[in-house]
C-alpha cells in the first residue's frame, strides 16, 4: 500500500506540475510579482507581514545560474504548489481510512486532489510568484500531519508536534492561516477528551510553534543591512511590530464588524459566486453528498471544516480589498475533501454488494473531474502569453521622454517596473515615484539611496516631511493638516526643482489637491506637466492592440481597470489636438480609444 501511495503521491504532483509549467506566466506580474522578485534576491523586506520564509526560499530560487531571476521565482511558486495538492493527496487518503484502508481510498483521493489543483484560484497560485503557494503546501502538511495524530490508535504525540511545527512555519509565510485555529483547536480538544493528549504538554507544542515563528526576526537584522528593499525600516522594534502585524491594512479590515449583517445576501452573493466558480455544476453535487455523508459518519470532520468555513468567510467578508481570491483557499481546501468521501462511500457501498460495475462508472466519474475542471479553467488560468504588467511598463516608457520622472498611483505598473528597472536594467535613465508610498517614511530612504540627485535638489521638503511623519509613524498625536501640507509639499518642490533639469509625468488626474494649478499635457498614457498655452508635439503612441486584445489571454477587471487609463490618456489627447486643430492626430487617438473601449467592452 505504501508504494500505491507514493506512486499516486508522485503523479499527483507531476500532473499538476506539469500542466503548472505549460501554463506558467514568462515574465512579471501585476501587483506584488515585481517587488517580491527583488525582495528575494536580495534578501530584502517585502510588504507587510515580510513574508520571512518565503523570501529565504525565494533567495534560494534566486541563485540557481539558470534563466531570468522572475522565472526562477514564477518555477518556485509552481513547485510549492503542486507539492500542495500532492499533500492535499495525503490528507485525503487518511481521512478516508477512517473505515479501513482499500486500494479505493488511495485510487479516489488522487483525482480529487487534481480536481483541486485545476480550480482557478489554486491554478493562479501555481504560475507566478505569490506567497500563498508556499501557504498551500504548509497548510496542507499541517493538516495532514494532525489528521495521522487524530486518526492513529495510540494518538501518536509526535505527528501533533510536528503538525504544530508546520503550522507555526505557515505563519511565518502568511497570516491567513489563522483561519485553521478553530479548526485546530477542536480536533485536540476531542482527541483530548478520548485521552489521547495530556494538556501538560502544551508547553511543549508552545516551543514547536514559537520555534518557526522566530523566523520572523530574519526582518530587523536584514533591515540593519538596508537591503534593496527596507519596506517598514524594521530595525525599529515598533516598526517591527507594525510591519508582522499588518497595521497598515487596518483600514480595510474590521472596519465595521457587526456590517456584514447589514445586507447579508448582497455581501455573501460574491463570495458564494466565487466558491461555485471553484467547482462548477459538475463539482457541487458531490460536494452536497458529502456534506450529508460527514454528518451522518464523519461529523467530528464535518465540524472542523464548518470552523474552517466560518472563521475564513468572516474574514474575507471583513476585509475589503480587489485581490481577495486567494484569502478563500483554506475553504477551497476543505471543501474539495467532500467529493472524495462521496464517491469513496459511494464505491464501499457498491463494493459491498458485489456490483464493481457500478464501482468502476463511479471511479471513472471520478476520473473525468479533474479533466473536466482542467478544461473548463484552462482559459482562465493560462498565463504563458500573459505579458501585461511588463507591456504596461513600456506603454509608460514609450510616454516618457529621456531622463523622464513620473509621479504614478498604480502599484500594478511599479512593482513590475522596480524588477525591470533594477534586475534588467531597463531605462536607467527613467524615474518612477509611487505616490502612495511616499506616504512612508521608509520610501523616503529609498528615494535618498537609489535616487539620490531627485532627494538632494529636495532634501529641505522630504525632511520637514520625515519630521512630520514621525508621529503618526509612531501612533502618537499629529496634525492631519499640517502632515498633508507636508506631503504635498514634497510634490511641489520635485516639480519646482526638477522642471528645469527634465520632464515630469503623472498618470493620475484625480488629485486635486495635488494637481491644484498645475497644467498637463496628455502624451501617450502619460500626462507631462507643461506649458498648456503651446502645442507640444509627441510621437505618435503605438497601441500594442495585438497584446492587450489577445483573445487567448483571459483579461479580468483588473486589467479593465488599468485599460481606463490608456482610453482616458487617449481620449484627452484627441481634445488637446482637436483644439490645437490638428485633426489628423485627433483622429488617430479617436481610433485608439476606441479600440480600447471594444477590448474593455468584453471582459466580464
Amino acid at each position: 500500500m505504501r508504494k500505491v501511495t507514493i506512486v499516486l503521491f508522485s503523479l499527483t504532483v507531476i500532473i499538476s506540475g506539469l500542466i503548472y509549467a505549460i501554463t506558467l506566466c514568462p515574465t512579471v506580474e501585476f501587483i506584488d510579482s515585481g517587488e517580491l522578485a527583488m525582495a528575494c534576491k536580495h534578501l530584502g523586506i517585502a510588504h507587510p507581514t515580510g513574508y520571512p520564509l518565503y523570501t529565504l526560499l525565494g533567495n534560494l530560487a534566486a541563485r540557481i545560474p539558470a534563466g531570468s531571476l522572475i522565472i526562477r521565482e514564477n518555477v518556485l511558486s509552481l513547485l510549492l504548489t503542486s507539492l500542495a495538492a500532492g499533500f492535499l493527496f495525503l490528507l485525503i487518503s487518511r481521512i478516508l481510512q477512517k473505515y479501513g484502508i482499500t486500494i479505493w481510498d488511495k485510487i479516489t483521493a488522487a483525482p480529487v486532489a487534481l480536481f483541486a489543483a485545476f480550480s482557478p484560484i489554486w491554478w493562479s497560485q501555481g504560475t507566478t510568484n505569490e506567497v500563498y503557494s508556499l501557504n498551500l503546501l504548509l497548510i496542507s502538511m499541517s493538516l495532514w500531519l494532525l489528521f495521522n495524530y487524530a486518526m492513529s490508535e495510540k494518538g501518536n504525540y509526535r505527528w501533533l508536534a510536528f503538525s504544530v511545527y508546520s503550522f507555526g512555519l505557515c505563519l511565518t509565510n502568511h497570516l491567513s492561516a489563522i483561519y485553521a485555529i478553530p479548526g485546530i483547536i477542536y480536533v485536540v480538544y476531542v482527541e483530548k477528551k478520548h485521552r489521547r493528549f495530556k494538556f501538560d504538554n502544551i508547553w511543549k507544542l508552545a516551543l514547536f510553534l514559537l520555534f518557526p515563528l522566530s523566523l520572523y526576526f530574519v526582518l530587523p537584522i536584514r533591515a540593519r543591512f538596508s537591503p534593496f528593499l527596507n519596506w517598514g525600516d524594521v530595525s525599529d522594534p515598533y516598526f517591527f511590530y507594525k510591519h508582522v502585524t499588518g497595521w497598515q491594512y487596518r483600514v480595510w479590515m474590521f472596519t465595521n464588524p457587526l456590517g456584514i449583517f447589514e445586507n447579508l445576501p448582497a455581501r455573501v452573493g460574491p463570495a458564494a459566486g466565487l466558491i461555485y466558480d471553484q467547482f462548477k455544476w459538475f463539482g457541487l453535487p458531490f460536494i452536497a453528498l458529502g456534506i450529508v455523508i460527514a454528518w451522518r459518519r464523519y461529523r467530528r470532520f464535518l465540524i472542523f471544516c464548518l470552523l474552517i468555513w466560518l472563521a475564513n468567510l468572516i474574514y474575507v467578508l471583513n476585509y475589503d480589498i480587489v485581490d481577495i481570491e486567494a484569502y478563500y483557499l483554506p475553504m477551497i481546501f476543505v471543501t474539495t475533501i467532500f467529493i472524495a468521501l462521496t464517491a469513496a462511500e459511494v464505491i464501499r457501498a457498491s463494493e459491498s454488494k458485489g456490483s464493481r460495475i457500478f464501482s468502476f462508472v463511479i471511479l471513472t466519474v471520478l476520473l473525468i473531474l479533474p479533466a473536466a475542471s482542467l478544461l473548463a479553467n484552462f482559459h482562465k488560468s493560462d498565463r504563458s502569453r500573459k505579458v501585461f504588467a511588463r507591456q504596461g511598463v513600456l506603454d509608460m516608457a514609450a510616454s516618457i521622454e529621456p531622463k523622464g520622472i513620473a509621479i504614478v498611483e498604480n502599484w500594478d505598473f511599479y512593482s513590475p517596473w522596480l524588477y525591470m528597472r533594477f534586475e534588467e536594467n531597463f531605462r536607467p535613465d527613467m524615474v518612477l515615484l509611487d505616490k502612495e508610498l511616499m506616504r512612508r517614511s521608509w520610501y523616503i530612504d529609498f528615494i535618498r539611496r537609489y535616487h539620490p540627485d531627485i532627494y538632494d535638489h529636495s532634501r529641505q521638503a522630504f525632511e520637514e516631511f520625515l519630521e512630520k511623519v514621525e508621529s503618526y509613524d509612531r501612533g502618537k498625536w499629529y496634525n492631519p493638516y499640517v502632515l498633508d501640507e507636508a506631503y504635498y509639499g514634497m510634490f511641489n518642490a520635485i516639480l519646482q526643482n526638477e522642471a528645469s533639469i527634465r520632464p515630469i509625468y503623472t498618470n493620475m488626474i484625480s488629485d486635486k489637491t495635488l494637481l491644484a494649478g498645475q497644467p498637463l499635457i496628455p502624451g501617450g498614457i502619460m500626462f507631462r506637466f507643461d506649458n498648456p498655452s503651446v502645442f507640444q508635439a509627441r510621437p505618435r503612441f503605438e497601441f500594442a492592440a495585438d497584446i492587450w486584445g489577445d483573445p487567448r489571454v483571459y483579461k479580468d477587471k483588473r486589467v479593465g481597470f488599468l485599460l481606463s487609463f490608456y482610453s482616458r490618456a487617449f481620449e484627452s489627447r484627441q481634445k488637446y489636438c482637436l483644439y490645437f486643430g490638428k485633426d489628423d492626430e485627433a483622429a488617430y487617438y479617436g481610433i485608439l480609444k476606441d479600440r480600447v473601449k471594444v477590448i474593455v467592452s468584453d471582459i466580464r
